[in-house]
């Protein structure tokens, strides 16, 4: 099945493997469910029953239907996997999941659970820790669902609405959970909801909107388990998670240059932005005119790739000695490429960069959430946190992107044996996804032939029996096996 994706609304196209994106949502939620309600960073701060919650009676038999709260993702999934309505769905629910894990990873919270002598309770008091207690995800998530289908006006609302009712009562009726804890989760849910139909009413891709919010979830999680840990290895472990997930949120930033994260344009700067243009030190509006000349000159003496990328550089598109190839990554490492990059380009006379309103709206958003951490957090803590970021953003993250970018165009048709044309398509497995060639961009010459195809839809654009380069030649590409 084939789909325009210039007419199409993102939102609206299936999803290719909707049961390998629920095991991957089962998966990462419930590992870090598994560190909040087992492994507390930081003070736990309890939260007492109030006069209304000694008032609610405990029912044993509710068991089963709060237990019911894992059939919400398979069973949403499984309604929804031809419906035009999965991936906002899934979205709202899955954004405000990973809401409330993040507020329990930075702020713990516990409950006063009743001591029944009741079979039922005693086993679910056994099995499900008194941590993660507000706000509630167990409202959260089928709030959300819930919400945001009633929003767009979809029967599958009739499912989750009442679902949402009975969770509200049945975390009441087992003790798990106070009114407070419901009403924090109720009000995620509905932000949740409220954001997302916001969201598919602006035609923002919700496929890559999830992206960066996944690939953000990932970095504050690392940084507050580095933090909290507060041991060497870990930081330099952490580094290299935050690296290669900044490296993630550029793939991202190079699919929004051709505005692929919503049409509305001001709104696409805005977000990307504020996503990682902002933080990222790299504005779109400087980004996409060297990007777009990219695309127009490949190959070309006037691709900024070859006037800018690599000048003053060993690399010339074609494998280097150990040496020279040495001396690249570690200019790379080291920043120095990256001061040649910028002189080089200063140097050309190429016309001032003009900011525009979007990116000076994501600027104050930024500072404004500087202005809140140098509020809540000590000199130390704020030190390692731009540590963190900073240190990473500027060496082994570029270092990371430059190996792509090197992976990516030939010297030329032929200069490879093989292959006649001047950008590479790789056939990677899930590590080269993960640290390299995140979000399809191993189909780069897929993407240099059909750019106006978002990342996602990429796979579709490939040709059976296309001839694509094995992962395993990365070395090859890069290294002429020689020593000098």
């Amino acid at each position: 099945m084939t789909y325009d994706f210039l007419s199409s609304d993102a939102n609206a196209l299936p999803v290719a493997r909707p049961w390998a994106l629920l095991i991957a949502y089962l998966v990462s939620t419930g590992v870090l469910y598994g560190f909040v309600t087992h492994f507390p960073f930081g003070p736990v701060h309890t939260i007492a029953p109030g006069t209304l919650d000694r008032a609610i009676p405990i029912v044993p038999a509710t068991v089963p239907l709060y237990l019911s709260y894992l059939l919400i993702m398979p069973v949403l999934v499984w309604l929804g996997r031809t419906r035009d309505w999965l991936v906002p769905a899934f979205f709202a629910g899955a954004s405000a999941a990973g809401a409330c894990l993040l507020c329990h990873l930075f702020y713990p919270t516990t409950i006063v659970r009743p001591t029944i002598d009741a079979t039922w309770i005693m086993w679910l008091q056994h099995i499900d820790a008194p941590l993660a207690a507000a706000p509630s995800g167990h409202i959260a998530l089928p709030v959300a669902i819930a919400v945001t289908l009633a929003g767009m006006r979809k029967r599958a609302a009739a499912l989750f609405v009442p679902w949402a009712v009975l969770m509200a009562i049945t975390v009441l009726t087992t003790g798990q959970h106070h009114i407070v804890d419901v009403i924090g989760g109720g009000a995620i849910g509905l932000a949740t909801a409220f954001a997302t139909l916001a969201l598919v009413r602006l035609k923002v891709n919700l496929r890559t909107m999830g992206a960066l919010l996944l690939e953000w979830a990932c970095i504050l999680t690392t940084m507050r388990m580095a933090v909290a840990l507060d041991a060497g290895p870990l930081y330099v472990l952490a580094s290299l998670i935050i690296a290669s997930r900044q490296h993630a949120l550029f793939i991202l930033y190079h699919d929004a240059t051709h505005y692929h994260l919503t049409r509305v344009r001001r709104l696409n700067d805005f977000l990307i932005n504020t996503a990682i243009g902002a933080p990222g030190l790299v504005p779109v509006e400087f980004y996409r005119p060297l990007h777009l000349a990219h695309h127009r000159d490949v190959g070309t003496p006037g691709d900024p790739e070859r006037q800018f990328l690599y000048y003053g550089q060993p690399w010339r598109f074609r494998p280097l000695g150990a040496l020279p190839l040495a001396l690249q990554l570690l200019g790379d490492l080291l920043v120095l490429n990256m001061v040649r990059n910028m002189a080089a380009y200063r140097r050309s006379g190429a016309k001032r960069v003009r900011l525009s309103a979007p990116f000076y709206g994501a600027t104050a958003i930024w500072l404004a959430i500087v202005v809140v951490l140098v509020w809540a957090c000590p000199a130390s803590t704020l030190a390692k946190i731009a540590a963190l970021w900073f240190g990473p953003l500027l060496t082994l993250s570029v270092m990371i992107q430059k190996i792509r970018s090197m992976a990516e165009h030939s010297g030329g048709p032929h200069a490879t044996p093989g292959w006649a044309d001047w950008t590479y398509s790789w056939r990677v497995g899930w590590i080269g996804r993960v640290l390299l060639w995140p979000y399809h961009i191993n189909l780069h010459q897929q993407h240099h032939r059909s750019p106006a195809i978002p990342w996602h839809a990429l796979p579709s654009t490939l040709a059976e029996g296309e001839l694509q380069l094995s992962a395993k030649n990365l070395v090859k590409l890069l290294w002429t096996g020689r020593s000098g």
